[in-house]
């Protein structure tokens, strides 16, 4: 009987042995941490739930091209929508300093079959320029054609809306068959430092005046700047209106 029950340990303590390393596993598995790109979807659609351009709206984060990796960030991340209109969402990293574009789009894209079968690539309408586009060029929508190409892994970059490239300039140069996408676009500067800006005051109130001053930093549409007075040598601020124009609120 006393060789029958050491028998009986024996056996459960070695059914023990062998489960305990599964056990762990488990444990293991169940505490490994989010991926940094899990942390970007969770920040992102916490921030599209108060955002008035997706508030409300059932949202996902578009996948990333493979080619992009995401930095931990050891900050909240930022998020804004330089494009109103536009899905694409600008991600910001302060710490350490890094930015990225993402797409948050509402429910699934179904996948296109065609007839031999195959999925075929989804279109996107993009912006595509007339002719080369020189860095530095001032856009306006005259200088592209709405065109559909396949773009993936650029959803997220794509500027498709002549509307949005008003007071925009070129970062790089464009040639005809690139789609134009956000990263290849900046805030025009519409008045440089040191140069003579025309500043109305008064507008709304019952009176105007205008008076030239000297910008003190470069600008671009709706940007406030510092200015000198060119005749009292006061500093102000004015809102740029316009190429080498601003006007005091």
């Amino acid at each position: 009987m006393a060789r029958r029950w050491g028998t009986v340990l024996c056996l459960v303590v070695a059914l023990f042995t062998v489960a305990s390393p599964v056990n762990s596993a488990f444990a293991q598995t169940e505490q490994t941490p989010p991926s940094t790109f899990d942390v970007l979807q969770k920040q992102a659609l916490q921030w599209a739930a108060s955002a008035p351009a997706f508030q409300g709206k059932t949202l996902h984060v578009a996948p990333l091209d493979g080619r992009i990796t995401v930095q931990s960030c050891q900050q909240n991340l930022q998020f804004e929508q330089p494009f109103p209109g536009q899905p694409s969402v600008r991600v910001r990293c302060a710490q350490p300093q890094w930015q990225l574009f993402v797409t948050l789009n509402q429910g699934s894209e179904p996948a296109v079959v065609s007839r031999n079968g195959t999925v075929a690539p989804t279109l996107h309408k993009v912006l595509v320029p007339k002719e080369l586009l020189k860095r530095g060029t001032y856009l306006n929508a005259a200088m592209f054609n709405v065109a559909e190409m396949p773009a993936a892994g650029m959803e997220s970059q794509l500027i498709s809306d002549p509307k949005l490239i008003a007071n925009m300039e070129l970062v790089r140069d464009l040639t005809p068959s690139t789609p134009l996408r956000t990263f290849d676009v900046k805030t025009a500067v519409l008045v440089k430092r040191g140069q003579e800006v025309q500043v109305t005051a008064g507008e709304g109130q019952g009176f105007s005046i205008t008076m030239r001053a000297e910008s003190l930093q470069d600008g671009g549409l709706g940007e406030q700047i510092r200015l000198k007075n060119s005749e009292s040598g006061r500093s102000l601020t004015a809102v740029i209106t316009g190429p080498n124009t601003a006007r005091v609120r």
